[in-house]
């Protein structure tokens, strides 16, 4: 147990003299707290670290300590004598006077629009828009197709008529037939 302590013991030793350790600190000090620094440091016992840092401070002084003075271009303002403080309480109250007085004016010409809305419902019409009519002598075509369309129909309607009651007639005309045979098989 003795021996592993010194063991642990030598290696401390000898790697706090092998550890090697370097800063520079520099920089325009010029007494108004303005600086900066870099350094390095280096570890090693089996392993191996390494570090860089820098940085950077700023601040006024002039050579003093700053002791949390405040900077010295704030200042507080003026009291208000009674007449500035009455002049700007009438201020506000017209201020805020003008600002009722609009929001309500909002508000009934909003009603009023919804009103007249509701009560006469229009269907969208298109801006610009005028009413689609085809030029006279395309229109005077489609007139022809529609009456062909309509004599066709007409004719076609017919046939079929005559070929259903010719259907109907020969329908008749087998049954007839078959009445007709019906009996002279029975016997």
């Amino acid at each position: 147990m003795m021996k592993k302590i010194a063991t642990l013991v030598a290696a401390a030793a000898l790697s706090t003299v092998s550890m090697t350790a370097s800063a520079w600190w520099g920089g325009p000090f010029n007494g108004l707290g303005d600086g900066f620094g870099n350094g390095e440091g280096s570890f090693s016992m089996n392993f191996s670290s390494r570090s860089h840092f820098s940085g950077y401070g700023d601040g006024y002084g002039y050579n003093q300590p700053y002791y949390g003075y405040p900077y010295p271009g704030v200042y507080a303002p003026a009291p208000l004598t009674e007449e500035q403080q009455q002049a700007m309480e009438q201020q506000q109250k017209a201020f805020a006077e003008q600002q009722a007085k609009a929001m309500q004016e909002a508000v009934e010409a909003q009603r009023k629009f919804a009103e007249q809305f509701a009560a006469q419902p229009q269907p969208f019409v298109a801006p610009h828009a005028a009413p689609f009519e085809l030029p006279a002598d395309v229109q005077a075509r489609r007139d022809e197709m529609q009456k062909q369309m309509e004599a066709r129909r007409k004719e076609m309607m017919e046939r079929v008529e005559a070929q259903r009651a010719s259907a109907k007639a020969q329908q008749d005309a087998l049954r007839q037939e078959m009445e007709k045979r019906a009996p002279a098989r029975e016997l």
